[in-house]
């Protein structure tokens, strides 16, 4: 197998009732594929052979989605048509792909979750699952968007989900919020528009090239950049988002 295809290879275990997806990182000096097991089973390398009519044409983020399917991370919209790139990514999908990324072991119970609009069992057509929201939740990865709601359905802001992501990267954020915010005007544009609770994630993520800016008028003399926090993240953002993450933890 040629390195050009290391990202699209992963183990995955069967569990009775079909393959599951582990993860992977792919040495190829090495030429070794690890991922953290947790007993005895089935086990086999898998890559990816076909991809997905709405993602073949999707130059920009491509490989990105290709390698998040491969590595379990996210799961097709249609497993039998389109991936949904064009989707929106919900709260509930991306708090679990923060979760799996990590590799953070499941910690949730049923009889007391921490939500009271995050349903215990599988919903149809749903691209998250309680169990990894919940871990989300007590790990300290996300909040409520009220007292005991989570809002798993609604679509996540490019502002909101840079501070998922700082929490679960554990960034080092300042403790000035104007200073902070100074430092974000000299970014981008519409800094005054991000809310004053997300003002120091989102420099944070920023700072990583995690979650980048998005050019203004490209006909000035300098082209200036804004950071969009309101606008809803598609799906494929979402995969690009994901593969930079993995890339800061050395996971690609």
């Amino acid at each position: 197998i040629r390195d050009s295809v290391a990202n699209t290879l992963g183990i995955w275990r069967n569990n009775g009732n079909g393959w599951e997806p582990l993860g992977g990182v792919v040495d190829t000096k090495k030429k070794t594929v690890t991922a953290p097991l947790d007993g005895f089973g089935y086990y086999a390398v898998f890559a990816l052979r076909y991809s997905f009519d709405d993602v073949v044409g999707l130059y920009y983020a491509r490989d990105s989605v290709e390698t998040m399917y491969a590595k379990g991370i996210m799961e097709a919209a249609d497993p039998f048509g389109d991936f949904g790139v064009y989707d929106r990514i919900t709260r509930g999908e991306f708090a679990s792909m923060l979760v799996k990324i990590l590799d953070i072991p499941l910690e949730y119970d049923k009889q007391n979750p921490t939500f009271d609009d995050v349903p215990t069992f599988p919903l149809p057509g749903a691209l998250w699952d309680f169990k990894y929201v919940e871990t989300a939740a007590r790990k300290g990865i996300v909040r409520g968007t009220a007292p005991r709601l989570f809002s798993p359905g609604s679509f996540i802001y490019r502002e909101d989900a840079a501070t998922m992501i700082a929490r679960a990267l554990n960034l080092k954020l300042g403790n000035d919020p104007e200073k902070d915010l100074a430092a974000l005007q000299k970014l981008f544009t519409d800094a005054n528009t991000i809310r004053p609770d997300n003002i120091s994630s989102v420099l944070a993520v920023a700072k990583k090239k995690i979650i980048t800016g998005i050019p203004n008028a490209l006909d000035q003399s300098k082209t200036t950049f804004r950071f969009d926090p309101k606008a809803e993240l598609s799906r494929a953002d979402a995969a690009v988002i994901a593969e930079r993450i993995m890339r800061e933890l050395k996971k690609l």
